[in-house]
């Protein structure tokens, strides 16, 4: 489906995820960063599911539904990785300064 051929966006697009697999790894992602300690164990997930969020973005119903899609994923995967770098860091330091 091309951008040309979608609907507008509903008031119901602003309001429920069209892509749960975006909106999930885009919380996910931000949940590894905040959680820096846990970074190592939610940076994979939120990185897989924005993967597969990406693969599914083309599908959505509206342009506001399809750009909105992507872009979660993309900032579930962005963050995701930079969680992932952060945990690292934190049990790096933890363990070599024994604390």
């Amino acid at each position: 489906m091309s951008d040309q051929d979608r609907p507008a966006a509903s008031a119901l697009d602003a309001i429920i995820p069209t892509n749960p697999l975006a909106a999930l790894s885009c919380w996910i992602g931000i949940g590894s960063v905040v959680l820096c300690g846990f970074g190592v164990l939610l940076g994979p997930i939120a990185i897989v599911l924005g993967w597969l969020g990406l693969k599914k973005w083309k599908m959505q119903e509206s342009n506001y539904g399809a750009t909105t899609s992507k872009v979660r994923a993309w900032i579930g995967i962005s963050t995701g990785i930079l969680g992932i770098v952060i945990s690292a860091v934190f049990w790096g330091m933890t363990v070599f300064n024994g604390v």
